[in-house]
């Protein structure tokens, strides 16, 4: 009976249908026709089932054999029971109120349901009016999107209830993701009324600030605030979190504060003893102002240590500035302030200030010293666009001389013996530029600095005054006459740290004007392939104070007298005229046809150049005589120049008329290569890039009129060897005293030796570096990717590619032997790697007379330096950098470091094994800025705890 009733109510159906011209339902699949593809499956029933725990659902099951319809289901309610009540009229609560069309524009006022790619069917018995939903299905309303494998609507309460299917596997499949404006959860389950606005949500997972929120009750409040019981909030992005805190209750604001109750750590799955009464975290969409959690350290010397506390204070959009603090237990401290600004397109900077109290040892005890120190250091860089014409720099480092050695957090910064420092202003003008420089230099070995306040340079273009306007024909040869001039003012002074602010520090200021001018000569070619360059060059020195040397009788010495800055106005002079000849010669060696070698070119660049200087040691440039009588009555004369001492040196006495000489030399070869094929095959390759030697010979001295002869050579090995080295020949003979007088070494010595080398030097350095990538097979291992060892088919129970890291192998790697059941292996990935090699050696000889015999010094520096990079498989890096000094058969500093990336955490050592800056130290953090200062570990030793320090 019960199928005669439902075969009467198909009937019905279908003829209501065709009356009533196929219109459709709201909740209507458009997108597929009613076939059996659309008919709920029982098994799709009985997954439903268990994830809502609730009946079953009768559905409409209707064969194949009926005719397609516009429409799948009608606008009236079909009511699924035993009795076919079909009303002429519509219910009042239709599914598809009738409502004037500009209520609906801009959105929403009824959820809109798409999809349902398997089926839709409609309960209304026993008074229900519930769709259900089957199939990536999604509703819209407002703003608000919900997609989900599966829905239950009930249209009285206005109601949706959304989950996921299990698979075959027991896998939830098609979980609910909800989307309201800019946010987006996923779910497991969600419950949403959308009069009420508000959801109950079970299994959520949210993204909060770097973090992940996970809920496993949770009730979402029209505000978009949500309540939470048993929470969980990690940094870890893994689908099962490394560690999380576990949160008893929490409330996410709406404006995306997170605030929990009572909460402890778990880490692996177990917790352990850190648990926080209460927290919040907040959302931090811009930068924000905080307190900054700090470090705990011990040191032998300086006792217990809370490192880095401080706050971060945030000033508008373009600059921040933290203020931190270092405290130890033994008196000593340190304040550190560091701020940042920057505008794009403007400029950008940072600006580091400390001041620290450092003591060692106890008050009272021998070994007790305390120092004061401080640093400044300034970076600032202008954007070329925001000022055309004009430029600003800055680098700043200026420090006391132990600063660096108390307050460094680096090493290479602690053996860091020079600093220096300039702010640079420039304008450009038409045919001008301006540079205004503030410079300083200082050595913390001997603790001696340097100052330029300012350094001021002027310069001119280079003009061509004789050149026409409206050039006609071929250029006359004045045309090319040409002035350039440039002056530099320079404001100096040099002096220890011991005396700053002493009596009398001012006039240790040195000051003084560089005046230089060029006058270019037309150049002319003779024979086509020499040319000639001759120049005249005139300079002039300005001084503003001067040197009065006087004879003490006390010390029965010429002492110095140096006034102060501004107390005389004096000029010195200086004029030369050169010309210079130059050209290329080229030499080629072809080989035979079956050599590898095809041909060798040889480059030669000689060079002359004859300058002339006329005498310039006049009273005009400085000169003077003292005449003084000695402590044995007898008159002494000694000439000196007032300028002597002073920021720039003085015009030497006599004339010169001198030649220099040089010869440049490059040799290349084009060889065959068997592996590049491009250019047909031939490669050319540098022999030598450089090999170049010069002197020069003085025709108007009275003695040693030829000058050292330097030597010099560069070239690159089989591409990857850089090789430098050069030396100084002296052709003149030496005394008994070790000093040289006028008398050729051949000439003395034998033909044999030409010259003596004085001084030579030699770097070598070398680059090794690789993909690392592992070969297996010559191990009896498979090579990656090869497809061996997991049966040699896709299809095999492995599961595995071919691009897997890990692999089974069968077969013993060395005795061949069958393994049940098979190892394991990890093949590893790409360690990419670099070792840097640094060879330095260098040659100085001296002269000493012992017991009138003389005897010579050879003095020899050797110096290895190594500096190396590996990546062990995807997470760890190590670096190392050492050196060795070869004579001496020691170690330079060496620190070894190394990082481990623990997904989450991130784990950093360093060490110095040995040495003045002998320390380890060892770190251990999470990686999200959120939570790195909360969750870390740092134990270290530092230098100081040798004992000693310094």
């Amino acid at each position: 009976m019960l199928l005669r009733k439902e075969s009467l109510l198909l009937v019905c159906v279908v003829l209501f249908s065709f009356n009533c011209g196929g219109t459709g339902s709201l909740h209507s699949n458009h997108s597929h026709d009613l076939s059996k593809d659309s008919v709920i499956s029982q098994k799709n029933i009985s997954a439903i089932n268990e994830v809502l725990g609730a009946t079953s659902v009768k559905t409409l099951l209707i064969k194949d054999s009926l005719p397609r319809v516009d429409s799948l289901l009608l606008r009236d309610s079909l009511l699924l029971s035993d009795s076919l009540p079909i009303r002429d009229s519509l219910p009042v609560r239709d599914t598809l109120p009738l409502t004037d069309s500009s209520k609906l524009r801009g959105s929403l006022l009824f959820p809109a349901f798409s999809g349902a790619r398997d089926s839709i069917v409609e309960d209304f018995s026993d008074g229900k009016r519930v769709v259900y939903y089957y199939g990536d299905v999604t509703v819209r309303y407002g703003s608000l999107e919900l997609k989900s494998e599966y829905m239950a609507y009930d249209m009285d309460t206005k109601t949706v209830f959304a989950s996921g299917i299990k698979d075959s596997l027991g896998v939830l499949q098609g979980k609910p993701q909800m989307t309201e404006g800019k946010e987006k959860y996923t779910m497991e389950t969600v419950k949403y009324n959308f009069e009420s606005r508000k959801s109950l949500i079970t299994n959520m997972v949210t993204q909060e600030s770097e973090g992940l929120l996970y809920g496993d009750l949770l009730k979402k409040m029209p505000d978009n605030s949500i309540n939470i019981s048993g929470g969980r909030y990690t940094t870890c992005d893994n689908e099962h979190p490394h560690f999380y805190l576990q949160l008893t209750n929490a409330k996410v604001t709406s404006n995306k504060v997170t605030v929990f109750g009572p909460a402890y750590m778990v880490v692996e799955d177990v917790p352990v003893p850190f648990a926080l009464p209460f927290g919040f975290v907040p959302k931090q969409v811009k930068r924000a102002s905080g307190l900054l959690i700090p470090s705990f350290n011990e040191e032998a010397t300086r006792g217990f240590a809370l490192k880095g506390l401080g706050y971060y204070f945030v000033f508008g959009d373009h600059f921040d500035l933290t203020l931190t603090t270092d405290l130890y237990s033994l008196g000593s401290w340190n304040v550190l302030m560091t701020s940042r600004y920057k505008k794009r397109y403007k400029y950008d900077g940072n600006f580091n200030l400390n001041y620290s109290v450092n003591q060692v040892g106890e008050k009272g005890s021998p070994d007790f010293n305390q120092s004061k120190d401080f640093s400044v250091r300034w970076s600032h860089s202008q954007d070329m666009k925001a000022r055309p014409g004009t430029s600003f720099r800055a680098s700043v480092n200026f420090a006391t001389p132990m600063n660096d050695r108390y307050n460094s957090y680096d090493i290479q910064q602690s053996l860091q013996n020079q600093i220096s420092s300039s702010i640079s202003y420039g304008k450009t003008l038409s045919n001008f530029s301006i540079t205004a420089n503030m410079l300083h230099s200082q050595n913390s070995l001997d603790s001696s600095y340097a100052f330029t306040v300012p350094n001021v340079t002027l310069t001119m273009n280079r003009i061509f005054p004789f050149k026409r306007k409206d050039a006609a024909g071929k250029e006359r040869f004045y045309e090319s006459i040409s002035f350039s001039y440039n002056t530099t003012l320079d404001n100096k002074i040099n002096f220890k740290a011991k005396e700053f602010g002493e009596d009398g520090f001012l006039s240790k200021f040195r000051s003084g004007m560089q005046h230089s001018f060029q006058i270019g000569l037309p150049t002319f070619d003779i024979f086509n392939y020499i040319q000639f360059s001759p120049s005249v060059s005139y300079g002039m020195n300005w001084f503003f104070q001067k040197n009065d040397k006087f004879y003490d009788s006390e010390t029965n010495r010429v002492e110095n007298n140096i006034g102060d800055i501004f107390s005389h106005f004096g000029v010195t002079q200086e004029f030369s005229t050169s010309m210079s000849a130059s050209t290329t010669l080229y030499g080629m060696f072809n080989f035979g046809p079956g050599s590898k070698i095809k041909t060798i070119r040889h480059m030669i660049k000689p060079s002359v150049s004859i300058s002339y200087r006329p005498e310039q040691g006049t009273a005009a440039n400085g000169y003077r005589t003292i005449n003084y009588t000695d402590p044995s009555g007898v008159l002494q004369q000694q000439e000196f120049n007032i300028y002597e001492g002073l920021i720039f040196g003085y015009p030497s006495k006599g004339s010169s008329a001198s030649m220099s000489f040089s010869v440049g030399n490059n040799l290349e070869a084009k060889i065959v290569s068997d592996k590049d094929t491009t250019d047909g095959g031939i490669k050319k390759i540098k022999l030598i890039d450089n090999l170049s030697l010069g002197g020069s010979y003085n025709f108007l001295a009275d003695s040693l009129k030829l000058s050292n002869i330097s030597v010099s050579m560069s070239t690159t090995i089989f591409g990857s060897l850089a090789f430098n080295a050069n030396a100084n020949l002296d052709p003149y003979a030496i005394d008994n005293e070790g000093k040289k007088y006028n008398q050729f070494n051949f000439v003395k010595e034998g033909w044999y030796k030409l010259a003596r080398l004085t001084n030579a030097s030699m770097s070598l350095s070398y680059q090794f570096s690789g993909t690392g990538e592992r070969k297996g097979a010559g191990m009896g291992l498979p090579e990656k990717g090869s497809g061996r060892g997991s049966g040699g088919s896709s299809g095999g129970g492995s599961g595995e590619s071919k691009e897997s890291e890990y692999i089974r192998i069968y077969n013993h790697p060395v005795t061949g032997e069958y393994i049940p059941g098979g190892w394991v292996y990890y093949l590893d990935p790409n360690n990419p790697w670099s070792v840097n090699f640094n060879y330095n050696y260098s040659y100085s000889q001296s002269y000493q007379n012992v017991g009138g015999r003389l005897n010579k010094i050879n003095n020899h520096m050797q110096t290895l330096g190594i500096s190396a990079q590996i990546r062990l498989g995807k997470d760890l890096n190590v670096n190392l950098n050492t050196g060795v000094d070869l004579m001496k058969l020691a170690l330079t500093t060496t620190q070894l470091s190394a990082t481990y990336d623990l997904h989450c955490f991130l784990i950093s050592v360093s060490w110095v094994p040995s040495g003045m800056w002998e320390s380890w130290s060892f770190r251990i953090n999470a990686k999200a800025s959120a939570l790195a200062d909360l969750l870390k570990f740092k134990k270290s030793a530092s230098y100081w705890d040798r004992g000693g320090g310094f």
